[in-house]
């Protein structure tokens, strides 16, 4: 039988502590998903990550003995609640259990501390004490604890309890998971990981008004792969596929966080540049351009060679519309494909009425 878990005395002179652990100027790593069996009850048998935190050292030694018995479980142990949250914050564990009565930092501070820095991950938290009054349990609740349980801790409870957050946390994480994939469908081409046309449009039309709110420049760029028909009817669709996901990116490296990349239809993308006017914009089409043109595309044996021919315009405040910066875009476009191809054309802004 294991002994039971105590909270700490006034005088801690009397207790014979286990030694400490080796100091460290860095938390420490966290314990190796995978290393155990993994719990099949749990969603995919998923490893886990558990936080004991307590400052008497044989009450979370205690816990975590407990806690190892749950298949696929990673248990860390901390005397020094500090520490513990600045472990959680760089690791976002699965479980914390945490000591309601700590010097210096006590639990409610400590979970307080917590929810504020992984409120978006709202990981689990179960408050652990010998002190069980009404009082007790609302400060902790109130605090953002998830769970309680009252010392001395029963193992079979506190397995039981841990492993139905622990499903939870884990389904939960799975949701956002399935949610971040739809978000992308949904916006994003799904060969090239390029915005699709829909929401390309609507973010440029969002930026657009940014830039007409603020007279500030924004240019466009419309961008064709040159020959790229003969791509798919020689060497195929895989080849076709191919190129595109190399293009596309080739353009991300070469472009901002800021810009925005679309795929407006088979083989025709748009760059927005918020922010920039024509010569920066023709800039930023030339080096694209070579960029693309320097890659190398090998696919079963086959070594692809790509060029793309673009048409750049900057929008031409107060009146133009994105359709009307479109098409002056794409009018430059075919000029550069006529033109010769693997080159860019810069559109000038329409006459003012």
């Amino acid at each position: 039988m294991r002994p039971a878990l105590r909270d700490a005395p006034p005088d801690e002179a009397a207790i014979e502590p286990l030694p400490p652990p080796a100091p460290a100027t860095a938390p420490p790593s966290p314990p190796a998903p995978g290393t155990a069996p993994v719990d099949p009850s749990l969603p995919d048998a998923t490893p886990t990550r558990i936080v004991v935190v307590d400052d008497v050292e044989p009450n979370a030694q205690i816990l975590a003995a407990m806690l190892e018995t749950l298949a696929g479980a990673g248990v860390t142990v901390f005397t020094d609640a500090e520490r513990a949250v600045r472990w959680c914050v760089a690791h976002d564990p699965d479980l914390v259990l945490l000591d309601y009565r700590m010097p210096e930092l006590d639990g409610l501070a400590c979970l307080a501390r917590l929810r504020a820095v992984t409120s978006e991950s709202e990981t689990p938290v179960i408050m652990v004490t010998s002190d069980d009054s009404r009082e007790t349990l609302r400060a902790a609740f109130e605090a953002g604890a998830t769970d309680f349980l009252r010392k001395p801790v029963e193992e079979t409870e506190l397995i039981a309890r841990a492993r139905n957050l622990l499903r939870l946390r884990l389904r939960h994480r799975a949701l956002v998971r399935a949610n971040e994939a739809l978000a992308r469908a949904a916006n994003e081409d799904d060969l090239t990981g390029a915005l699709n046309r829909r929401r390309f449009i609507e973010l440029a039309n969002i930026e657009i008004e940014r830039c007409r709110r603020h007279r500030r420049p924004v240019s466009l760029i419309v961008i064709d792969i040159d020959h790229f028909k003969s791509i798919n009817d020689t060497l195929g669709h895989a080849a076709g596929d191919a190129a595109l996901t190399d293009f596309a990116g080739a353009c991300r490296e070469a472009l901002r966080v800021t810009d925005l990349l679309g795929r407006m239809g088979g083989e025709e993308f748009a760059v927005l540049l918020p922010e920039t006017a024509m010569a920066s914009a023709t800039d930023v089409a030339e080096r694209l351009r070579a960029t693309i043109a320097e890659r190398q595309v090998a696919l079963d044996g086959v070594t692809l060679t790509i060029t793309a021919s673009l048409g750049v315009a900057q929008w031409s405040e107060p009146a133009e519309t994105l359709d009307a910066l479109l098409h002056r875009s794409d009018t430059a476009m075919y000029l550069a494909k006529t033109g010769g191809r693997n080159r860019v054309v810069a559109t000038k802004p329409p006459p003012e009425e």
